[in-house]
């Protein structure tokens, strides 16, 4: 499709045609003939210039440099086609009038950019710079963001993840003892989201995926993966999540204890008692070409048992975020829906928390688990407090600019006790720098304040842009607080 506009040709005059007028009833005015109206001359098609400076999108992020100044001259009112490609430069379809817009007020050129981007449907990533810089949505459910004037609620009667060691000098048990002891330890998730619209007899619920948990304990805690438990979409838990037992009685409303996206932990809780818990074996003492097996609701097939062997060991699956977990890789099947359930060793003891596959076209045999000493401090934090402890907070929103002149983390909101108030920093600046370390997106950032703990005092180093362009440097120097994400 053409990135001109359409031209829109005239409509051809019609020629008047003049009745002579007989002389003897001639009225007493003139009559005078009209002239043959005139051709209007379309305008010349102009080149489609950004409409703003500071940060322009067309598919991705770039400089605009100020406009040269123009002289004064009539103008005629801009005109925006429907169904236009705005921000792409492509205008397409027939030019109408725009709606009547308020006067522009005086703001960050990078603000304006952004509202531009938006307007453009251009997908962009909004991450929450908080506890551990972790990436989620906006807005934030029921969090206090670095604030620590808010009362942590610690749950001193939580249990704790007990690990077994174990040894395989006995060959272990056989598969079929492998899964049948571990049947009644392993549930059914199931997720929903409201619709949005309720007719008489139906529920306004509809469903919105599958996973799998562990129990943990015979009073119903369930170990699950974030991802099983919390809406991407939103950054909240599920409207409802549900709970099914092998035996078949469902637990509805499950409660969201704690959970975690960097290392993609999640504990959730059931009204229940006598359950059958799982027990956990040192995934330590795994060894390349071990046997293992993965039980869990495989693309909706509850209870599907799959077998392998361990591939490798300490698998870097995971975005960089300083608080990944270096996976188990093995080659049972490990399908959507196992997320969240357990890998068992040979003795039938959880050693691992299924949680991602490599479903690619031409991979094959590739799953992922995450080590279950490695996830013990991470679950009992969750259990215990709902977070992770001891993780640092910016306390800010925003998202990664990328461009071929400016790269960084984009602030678009300052959250309440971030340790950026008092400063000068503000919404529409751009981190491009944490001490002496350079940040070029959102990744880089989070690794580097990885690297320090709660009260660490360290420089961070922005730009700022204004509406005629001009992008000016300046550092703050901030105290590094907790980062404190409660569902």
């Amino acid at each position: 499709m053409s990135d001109n506009w359409n031209k829109i040709e005239p409509e051809q005059p019609v020629e008047s045609v003049v009745e002579p007028v007989p002389v003897e009833k001639q009225p007493t005015e003139p009559v005078v003939a009209s002239e043959p109206p005139v051709e209007p001359t379309p305008a010349p098609e102009q080149p489609v210039t950004p409409p703003y400076n500071g940060w322009s999108s067309d598919g991705s992020y770039r400089y605009v440099p100020p406009r040269t100044e123009q002289p004064s001259q009539p103008t005629p009112p801009p005109t925006y086609p429907s169904g236009s490609a705005y921000g792409d430069h492509a205008y397409r379809g027939v030019p109408t009038p725009p709606a009547p817009q308020p006067p522009k007020k005086k703001g960050n050129g990078w603000m304006v950019a952004l509202a531009i981007v938006c307007a453009a449907a251009v997908v962009v990533s909004v991450v929450f710079l908080g506890i551990g810089l972790v990436s989620s949505h906006d807005p934030q459910p029921n969090t206090s963001n670095a604030d620590d004037t808010v009362s942590e609620v610690v749950n001193n009667n939580a249990p704790s993840l007990e690990i077994t060691d174990w040894d395989d000098n006995d060959g272990g048990l056989s598969n079929k003892e492998i899964v049948n002891r571990n049947f009644n330890a392993t549930v059914v998730i199931t997720t929903y989201v409201e619709n949005g619209s309720y007719n008489f007899g139906e529920s306004a619920l509809s469903e919105a995926g599958g996973a799998s948990g562990i129990i943990m304990s015979a009073d119903g805690y369930i170990i699950t993966n974030w991802h099983c438990v919390i809406n991407e979409d939103t950054g909240k838990p599920y409207d409802r999540v549900d709970v099914t037992t092998y035996s078949g009685k469902l637990y509805e409303g499950a409660e969201v204890i704690g959970a975690d996206e960097s290392t993609d932990l999640a504990v959730i809780k059931i009204n229940a008692s006598g359950l059958t818990a799982a027990q956990f074996g040192d995934s330590a003492a795994l060894a390349v070409g071990d046997r293992v097996v993965a039980l869990g609701n495989a693309a909706g097939l509850s209870w599907t048992a799959t077998f392998g062997y361990v591939s490798a060991l300490a698998r870097d699956v995971y975005d960089d975020t300083g608080y990944a977990i270096k996976c188990l890789q093995v080659d049972a099947a490990i399908n959507p829906g196992n997320s969240g359930g357990p890998l068992l060793n040979n003795q039938g003891l959880v050693v691992g928390i299924n949680s991602a596959k490599i479903a690619a076209t031409g991979y094959e045999g590739l799953g992922f688990s995450i080590p279950i000493n490695e996830a013990k401090s991470v679950l009992d934090a969750l259990l215990k407090y709902g977070y992770v402890k001891g993780r640092v907070a910016l306390g800010v929103m925003g998202q990664t600019v990328s461009s071929g002149m400016y790269n960084g983390f984009l602030i678009t909101s300052i959250e309440k006790g971030s340790c950026f108030e008092g400063t000068d920093a503000a919404a529409g600046d751009l981190i491009v720098g944490v001490d002496d370390v350079e940040v070029k997106d959102y990744g880089t950032l989070r690794s580097e304040l990885a690297k320090h703990k709660v009260g660490d005092r360290v420089t961070v180093k922005l730009l700022r842009s204004n509406r005629n362009g001009r992008v000016t440097s300046f550092t703050v120097t901030v105290t590094l607080k907790e980062q404190k994400i409660t569902y």
